[in-house]
């Protein structure tokens, strides 16, 4: 896990969240098939299967899971239809994440 994702678990933990990760996108459509999340942040290049794949199974499967993406290129979002989702570019502010965190899960 790198130090960002790290630190970005321990700050949502300190604000009560509950957390589980995946290492890459199949990973983390198994997860998602077995347990109800509110939020995934999820990187868009991951291994495996990339975000946009982990997000076709979330709506192929209408889970009503949140989502944020992380990107170092933010011009695949617009280039893959996703410029409508929360997201952030490396490197990005923790805080600004955790208060959109807040926003997403809250409605």
């Amino acid at each position: 896990m790198g130090r960002s994702l790290l630190q970005l678990r321990r700050l949502c933990q300190k604000e009560s969240y509950d957390v589980d990760e995946a290492d890459d996108g199949d990973r983390a459509i198994e997860m998602l098939d077995k347990h109800n999340f509110d939020l995934m942040i999820c990187d868009v290049v991951m291994p495996r299967l990339n975000a946009f794949d982990v997000i076709a199974h979330l709506k192929s499967r209408s889970l009503p899971t949140g989502v944020i993406l992380i990107t170092g290129h933010p011009d695949l979002l617009a280039k893959n239809g996703w410029g409508h989702l929360p997201s952030f570019t490396k490197p990005f502010n923790m805080y600004d994440l955790l208060h959109k965190v807040k926003e997403v899960i809250s409605g």
